[in-house]
């Protein structure tokens, strides 16, 4: 039978998942069908948490605190972002629209992809729990696709009427970290 600190890293990665599930269909915006590099990201992203839940069943790694401190870290950016997009909600990853807008507060004030930023930490942290070197698969593949994703969304904007502030602001916000400008201006 797991123990308690397994059963609450489970439902702390859970609750992630959920909140970041919710998303794709209650918070973003979609132009079309979903897009096809939107349908590989859900894909891995449903495989890679089964793993993860699966690997939890021989217990939790010492690493706990941070994995749970990740978890939260990753939940609070994310509704942080819902909430600082709630009147204008980005499209989906991978969607072709052209710019309408540019977001330049709240997380967005710190980094270009805080959506993007809160699901890395989160799968980190459920690399972390596993305590399988194999565990690390997850974060690497899905941190190349969120990676791919903001260039095409930053080739989207450099292409846009936005170009010439998304310049200004790419100077400002580093892409998933933040700048040292970026804390001295808030």
């Amino acid at each position: 039978m797991p123990g308690i600190l397994t059963i609450l890293t489970g439902v702390f990665g859970f609750c992630c998942f959920a909140a970041f599930s919710w998303g794709v269909t209650g918070h973003f915006r979609r132009t079309g069908a979903m897009p096809a590099g939107m349908k590989l990201t859900s894909a891995l992203s449903l495989a890679g948490f089964a793993w993860f839940l699966w690997h939890l069943t021989g217990g939790v790694s010492r690493a706990w605190p941070l994995v749970v401190v990740l978890f939260g870290a990753a939940l609070g950016l994310f509704i942080w972002a819902v909430q600082t997009t709630r009147r204008t909600p980005p499209t989906l990853a991978f969607d072709t629209d052209a710019p309408s807008f540019l977001l330049n507060h709240g997380p967005y004030r710190l980094v270009r992809h805080p959506f993007y930023l809160a699901y890395v930490m989160f799968w980190v942290a459920t690399a972390l729990a596993a305590q399988t070197l194999l565990a690390w698969v997850a974060p690497v593949v899905m941190t190349a696709l969120y990676y791919f994703a903001a260039r095409r969304e930053e080739r989207k904007f450099g292409s846009s009427d936005f170009s010439a502030a998304y310049a200004a602001y790419r100077a400002q916000a580093g892409m998933f970290l933040p700048r040292a400008s970026a804390w001295r201006a808030g």
